[in-house]
């Protein structure tokens, strides 16, 4: 009885020290940050709002209900310290080698979870109310994702997050350094972007929203050369100048394209405005390339669907015809999925 008690007695301090050990390396393992961090992603979506008709605000805020598009915006990084949606953990972001193009796969990413919910709101009949909800949050969220370079990334640096820098505002990962280090310190605001639309030309804007996932992504690749574009870790001001116009460039085309997305996936016509003054959204540019009818699985919604395959067309349009989404089980089923245990 003596040696039962020693050995109880035993167990609890080693408990303790095992659960410090695991919290510990949990602290010193580098994961990945939240895209454009708060102020950023709300941006993104009071820009689409801005742009967007009295019509389409309408029948995006019936399925929000009474949740803002602020909120709706910073949902799934809010989520992220609930371990139901692990699950999620890994659809902030898309990493490929430096040098090398996207290759279609069935891995669930940044691209292809996108890609699934517009297609699924696209065919939306059928759908649950709270399923449509769920795929909106997912694209107010992965819009802006989408638009922050380094969610596009290097899979040997994490997408930045194990690139240290020292710069006159900040010091820390070259990450969190572009997703929310810049904004804030430079103080970005909705107008500073709004202020930049002029400098497009209609070309531009009528390019810019086009619904064209794949080619959205290699553009935001585009700009790594540029993100990089520093010695030794040493970020000067001149690089925080340079690069915190390009921050509002692409929260900038970020609500565009966000704009863009709701009113395809909502139909609601609206004339083309007169440069600057009235919303940039452009029907006619906003083509879409997503499935045929006959590949529609009405009733599902993008979290409760697999993708299956992915396939880029000779003119680098998504065609989700082959990102063919097959329906899962059930949405419970997609807990059960493995998470990299150094992803967030």
């Amino acid at each position: 009885m003596f040696y039962f008690c020693m050995f109880v007695a035993t167990i609890k301090p080693m408990k303790k020290i095992i659960a410090s050990f695991f919290l510990a390396l949990t602290c010193i393992m580098p994961c990945r940050s939240f895209a454009w961090g708060k102020a950023g992603h709300e941006l993104v979506a009071e820009i689409a709002f801005h742009y967007l008709d009295d019509a389409t605000k309408q029948a995006v805020m019936k399925y929000l209900k009474r949740m803002t598009i602020e909120a709706a915006s910073t949902w799934m990084d809010e989520n992220r310290s609930d371990h139901f949606y692990d699950y999620m953990r890994t659809w902030h972001y898309i990493d490929i080698t430096k040098g090398e193009e996207y290759h279609p796969s069935a891995e669930k990413n940044m691209l292809t979870v996108l890609n699934s919910a517009i297609y699924a709101l696209q065919h939306k009949d059928g759908m649950k109310d709270k399923d449509i909800k769920q795929d909106l949050l997912l694209i107010f969220h992965l819009v802006g994702d989408l638009h922050q370079p380094l969610h596009t990334g290097y899979p040997e640096d994490k997408g930045g997050n194990t690139v240290e820098i020292k710069s006159p505002i900040y010091n820390g990962n070259l990450h969190s350094f572009w997703d929310t280090q810049i904004i804030e310190a430079e103080n970005i605001k909705l107008d500073d972007c709004l202020a930049l639309y002029n400098n497009f030309t209609a070309e531009e804007i009528k390019s810019i929203n086009k619904l064209n996932v794949l080619q959205w992504m290699k553009q935001s690749r585009a700009l790594l050369d540029g993100v990089y574009d520093f010695t030794d870790g040493k970020i000067d001001q001149a690089y925080i100048d340079k690069n915190k116009e390009v921050i509002k460039k692409q929260l900038l085309i970020g609500g565009l394209r966000l704009a863009s997305i709701l009113r395809n996936v909502f139909k609601v016509a609206q004339p083309q405005p007169s440069m600057g003054t009235a919303p940039a959204n452009d029907t006619s540019a906003a083509t879409n390339h997503l499935p045929a009818a006959d590949y529609a699985k009405n009733g599902n919604s993008a979290s409760q669907l697999m993708d299956a395959g992915n396939h880029a067309s000779t003119d680098g349009t998504f065609s989700m015809g082959l990102f063919q989404i097959v329906a899962n089980n059930s949405r419970q089923g997609r807990r059960q999925l493995t998470v990299p245990a150094d992803r967030s």
